[in-house]
């Protein structure tokens, strides 16, 4: 009885281990999920450093779009793929988030600046599109002057501009760049290792009104023909009215002719007509 239960078990038993089999294969098949590259981080004398790396074996790792924040300003845009470096200029107290899509954000990083940094910038850096061109705020929380900022554009790049000093308080600064400009503000020059204090590509608002045009001296309206002076004084092609005092003395002179022509018809007139008398016929 027990060889004739377990006979009619069989099927069973084989169906199981089948379905165990084949779950077995299809985990040790299946691709492990992509996994970002690891972050470090390090604080050195006015700056973060960021750093990322990944196993050059490791065929899980992907690119990943990175945001990276310092007190909730976006400082700068870019995929994160391999590994890498960025420095990013930063001031005691000041809290950076790294957020790369798909994975939470990290951490609030709160900037302290190593032993012995007495001379790094305590700056905020913000940046906004207006309608007539790039317009930086830049707040310096210490005590003097901080040197060696410099613009890089796309057009200008990598020399950029280099900003005036930049003083105690609050100071607006405008830049006329041509739509889609990247940009980039650093304490220069510029280098790999170069402090990055904020980045972004220029993009008028959409609400911007188009510039009217500015009239050019000697330009004519839409629709107007255009007159080229000549050296006589005239005009090309004379097709335009002669005005002012010559167009007055044409008039005069016609009137004159007229006249002189109207005396001249009452003359001829006067002699044709003849008086005949009763006696003549």
């Amino acid at each position: 009885m027990r060889v004739r239960q377990l006979i009619r078990q069989l099927p069973g038993v084989a169906g199981a281990i089948s379905v165990v089999a084949a779950g077995l294969v299809l985990g040790v098949g299946a691709p492990a999920a992509a996994a970002p590259p690891m972050l470090a981080v390090e604080m050195v004398c006015g700056a973060l450093d960021v750093r990322w790396t990944s196993d050059p074996l490791d065929d899980s790792v992907e690119p990943v779009d990175t945001v990276v924040l310092r007190n909730d300003v976006v400082v700068e845009e870019f995929t994160m793929v391999g590994s890498g470096f960025r420095r990013y200029g930063a001031a005691g107290g000041d809290l950076f988030v790294i957020r790369r899509a798909g994975e939470r954000d990290t951490p609030p990083v709160p900037f302290r600046a190593p032993d012995g940094c007495t001379d790094a910038p305590e700056l905020q850096v913000s940046a906004d599109n207006g309608c007539t061109g790039l317009e930086l705020t830049l707040a310096n929380r210490g005590t003097g002057s901080v040197d060696g900022l410099l613009l890089v554009t796309a057009d200008t790049f990598p020399a950029g501009e280099t900003l005036a000093p930049v003083p105690p308080g609050t100071t607006e600064l405008a830049f006329a760049l041509p739509d889609g400009t990247a940009y980039q503000l650093i304490t220069g020059p510029f280098a790999l290792d170069a402090p990055t204090w904020i980045t972004g590509t220029y993009a008028p608002p959409a609400d911007c009104e188009a510039p009217s045009p500015t009239p050019t001296p000697g330009a004519t309206m839409p629709g107007m023909p255009t007159v080229a002076a000549t050296p006589g004084g005239g005009s090309a092609g004379g097709e335009l009215p002669v005005t002012g005092a010559a167009g007055i003395a044409y008039v005069v002179g016609g009137v004159a002719l007229v006249a002189a022509g109207l005396a001249l018809l009452a003359g001829v007139r006067r002699r044709r007509i003849r008086f005949v008398s009763g006696g003549d016929r």
